[in-house]
């Protein structure tokens, strides 16, 4: 039985093969500029159909979350897919992936809490309230980037 991982990249892999494109792992151009809509389709459909045979893990609890439930398993196996795309340093020239956060707060348990709070309320005054919270929070709980200037040309360092 094969990771979820190693099903998906081998698949992408033998997608392109299978569409004349010799793609280069650890090459410069990501994965993503060669695969069209038709490769996605066609590992998506083999991804699943791995799913329901057997030979890509997937753990007693997905299995019934998502078999039976077409429109599920169509869901988690895209996003599944585009992960590895993303996620994969060898489709991404080396590059390991940093993700974005673009959630604003919405795992943390104090800012849901707020957010929440928010809705039980109208009161132009206790809104704001809770709003300055939130954006304190969210500056507490903002990832911090930490540059080596050292190793940054010269010209740039002033920029740290």
């Amino acid at each position: 039985m094969r990771s979820q991982k190693n099903a998906v990249c081998e698949l992408l892999l033998l997608a392109l093969s299978n569409h004349g494109v010799e793609y280069e792992l650890n090459g410069v151009t990501p994965i993503k500029e060669y695969l069209t809509p038709d490769i996605k389709k066609w590992v998506r459909s083999e991804v699943t159909q791995g799913f329901y045979e057997g030979t890509i893990q997937m753990t007693p609890e997905a299995q019934t979350k998502y078999f039976g439930n077409e429109k599920e398993m169509s869901k988690y196996v895209s996003g599944l897919v585009n992960n590895w795309i993303k996620r994969c340093k060898e489709f991404n020239g080396g590059v390991k992936y940093v993700p974005t956060t673009t959630r604003g707060g919405q795992s943390d348990d104090k800012v849901r809490a707020m957010r929440d709070l928010k809705k039980l309320h109208t009161d132009p005054e206790v809104l704001k309230e809770i709003d300055k919270a939130i954006e304190i929070r969210l500056a507490e709980i903002k990832p911090t980037i930490e540059i080596n200037a050292e190793l940054l040309p010269a010209n740039l360092r002033y920029l740290v």
